[in-house]
């Protein structure tokens, strides 16, 4: 756990789920290697309310449920490594561009076994400066995908590359403003409003996963 503290107008003739969400125009898939190692999600916070101390506990997913599956003022999604430092001392995991694109931004060679206190909701980072490696795409509309808290020195991506989705940016670490191994993935409008990737009753009508999954899973499918 990480402290840081197309629609058709009759769906049944159409051969579709009528509860399925409807499809936003950028279609993503899911940004890792091995699916397999990731057990657990800490999703965007849609409550609008501020909190503080062991109220920063205090949220709400995309379809509603609390804490763990959110905290407080949470702006993106965390995929967490299972295993924590071991598993990312063994190999760790790939992380993969959601859509293709073209990177704009990267960050290499900081620190990247920030780890976290659960009595004090506080990170530290042994000494070292907290400035986390990432990557971040640019997709078609202005669209932005953020890729954080990568390992150290294995950025595969430099500014200025196009990308194609499922090529690899980098692998899972715990650099930055993190309290364990995993990925924060952020998705951005070209206006650099962070938007929610995941369709819901506290988020949009329209989903952006070419597979979103069950609320308690992982999204799927393959590259659009």
């Amino acid at each position: 756990m990480i402290w840081l503290l197309a629609c058709t107008s009759n769906p049944a003739e159409s051969g579709l789920d009528s509860q399925a969400p409807a499809r936003a125009a950028l279609q993503l898939a899911f940004p890792l290697a091995e699916p397999e190692l990731f057990t657990e999600t800490v999703g965007l916070d849609h409550d609008p309310e501020v909190h503080t101390g062991i109220e920063q506990l205090i949220c709400a997913a995309y379809d509603g449920r609390p804490f763990p599956a959110c905290y407080d003022e949470h702006r993106g999604s965390d995929y967490m490594l299972d295993g924590g430092f071991e598993a990312m001392d063994a190999g760790s995991a790939g992380v993969l561009a959601a859509a293709d694109g073209v990177a704009v931004s990267v960050e290499d060679g900081h620190y990247d076994r920030r780890h976290g206190d659960a009595a004090t909701f506080e990170n530290d980072c042994d000494g070292y400066e907290s400035v986390a490696n990432h990557v971040i795409v640019e997709h078609e509309g202005g669209w932005t995908t953020r890729y954080w808290h990568l390992m150290t020195d294995s950025v595969a991506v430099e500014v200025g590359q196009s990308v194609a989705c499922g090529e690899p940016l980098g692998r899972v670490g715990s650099s930055g403003n993190s309290s364990a191994p995993h990925l924060h993935f952020q998705l951005e409008d070209s206006a650099e409003a962070v938007v929610d990737p995941y369709a819901g009753e506290r988020s949009q009508p329209e989903t952006f996963w070419v597979e979103q999954g069950e609320p308690e899973g992982l999204p799927g499918g393959a590259c659009p």
